[in-house]
């Protein structure tokens, strides 16, 4: 069995970034040669104007778009500030705020600059308000109206991708960051991630892989989500070593990360790393950061594989025990088959017979299989003290059925029924024993001894 990593629900781990009041700031106010800010202060002129004029076109963000920003961006004061203060109101996630100020603009006669940039406010508070099909309708509907500056407009197409990797629809989302890349003339790291996120969720790990790491080179400051999709793609196509640096290393910058520690921990496991495994397990345990019943049990098992593959199998076996009855002593091993099952195993490969024999008897009544009441009945017979307790075990584990050893059941119980002197009961067993190929030799051998054809 495969362990999973824990990663990044599909919409979590990269911030919403939404066109905001800049980029209001920014825009010409109708009739008057200065932007919104300077407007409200009352700081307007001609100089104003012409220095605003210069410094759009410096400090725009994209200067190699290729696509070409609408003449007319102007708004009138009134639209100017509802604007300012619906697009602060829908950043604040103060959506009523937003809605009173920006619908009137959305639904009005506002020019096509206005109408797009209330779509977009509102747009974001539908998102933050969980109507994330919602807020992808209105803001395609304020992109596609191609009245937004390049700023908000790429803002905007990053926005919509994310919102789409939000509802699921990585496609869509891929389709709307190639679009990003072909028109703005810009590389940027966080549309990248974005790009590798949809990738990951969509199975194309080699290039969600290639996203991320694009990502990466452009930032000195790289976020710790993207290293989860990086490490996640690895594992998924079982490149253990890569998936293995990148977690080892976030780890050792985060050491108390719970998430972090099940990751590497996963990975060694399915790298069959045991031991690297289980002295970070033991780490986590120490420090109370297994907090699942899954946690102890795989940690239990682990501890099982490898006394099965030593030559001192009591050890490890004893380790598992001790694990167990530690989970379940804390209340987070729940007493049950799987719990009891696995420590009779435990206590089976410690050759502690009677203690597997408890732990057995306590799983068989939640038992679906009469898998442990053979294992049971089995440990019982070999013991040559409890032969009713064995036939008991036995007779129940045939009752149920569902596990593989029937013949050797049946074998074993005509062994007990003859140590009980009932002949007649150990010739009917050693009968059914005969239709097993696995016991049929030994059955047959038996019925011979027993004179009986």
């Amino acid at each position: 069995m495969k362990f999973e990593l824990q990663v990044l629900a599909a919409g979590i781990g990269f911030a919403l970034l939404l066109a905001g009041t800049p980029a209001i700031a920014t825009a010409q106010v109708a009739g008057e040669g200065c932007n919104t800010i300077q407007m409200l202060a009352g700081k307007c002129g001609q100089h104003d104007k012409k220095k605003q004029t210069k410094q759009s076109k410096h400090e725009t963000k994209f200067p190699n778009a290729t696509r070409k920003e609408p003449a007319d961006m102007a708004v009138t004061a009134r639209e100017a500030k509802a604007l300012n203060e619906g697009l602060a109101a829908a950043n604040s996630g103060d959506t009523a705020t937003a809605e009173k100020d920006l619908q009137p603009i959305a639904d009005g006669s506002a020019k096509p600059y206005a109408k797009a940039m209330a779509l977009l406010g509102l747009a974001q508070a539908k998102y933050h308000g969980g109507d994330t099909k919602g807020a992808i309708a209105l803001q395609k509907q304020a992109l596609d109206a191609n009245a937004l500056n390049n700023d908000s407009y790429f803002q905007g197409l990053e926005a919509l991708a994310q919102m789409y990797i939000a509802n699921e629809d990585y496609t869509n989302a891929l389709a709307t960051l190639e679009s990003w890349m072909k028109q703005s003339g810009a590389q940027s790291a966080n549309v990248y991630a974005l790009q590798g996120n949809a990738y990951y969720r969509l199975q194309k790990y080699p290039e969600a892989v290639a996203a991320i790491q694009k990502a990466k080179s452009l930032t000195d400051k790289p976020q710790a989500s993207w290293d989860q999709i990086e490490m996640a793609s690895y594992f998924a196509m079982d490149k253990y070593d890569d998936a293995a640096k990148l977690a080892e290393a976030a780890l050792a910058k985060d050491p108390n990360n719970s998430t972090l520690l099940q990751n590497v921990i996963a990975i060694y496991i399915n790298s069959n790393q045991d031991k690297k495994a289980l002295a970070l397990l033991e780490r986590a345990r120490a420090n109370g950061q297994i907090k699942d019943a899954a946690g102890y049990m795989n940690m239990a098992k682990m501890y099982d594989n490898l006394g099965q593959n030593s030559d001192d199998p009591k050890a490890s076996a004893m380790k598992a025990v001790a694990v167990l009855k530690e989970g379940m002593d804390k209340g987070i091993v729940q007493p049950g088959y799987d719990s009891y099952k696995l420590l009779g195993d435990s206590y089976t490969i410690a050759h502690q017979y009677d203690n597997a024999v408890a732990a057995y008897t306590k799983a068989a009544p939640d038992a679906k299989t009469g898998e442990v009441d053979f294992l049971r009945g089995q440990m019982l017979a070999q013991s040559g003290k409890h032969d009713k307790e064995a036939r008991a075990a036995l007779k129940q584990a045939l009752t149920k059925g569902g596990f593989k050893r029937v013949g050797a059941a049946w074998l074993t119980l005509g062994n007990v029924e003859l140590g009980l002197q009932d002949k007649a009961a150990a010739i009917a067993a050693y009968k059914h024993a005969t239709q097993d190929p696995e016991t049929s030799a030994d059955a047959r051998r038996m019925l011979k001894s027993l004179g009986h054809k």
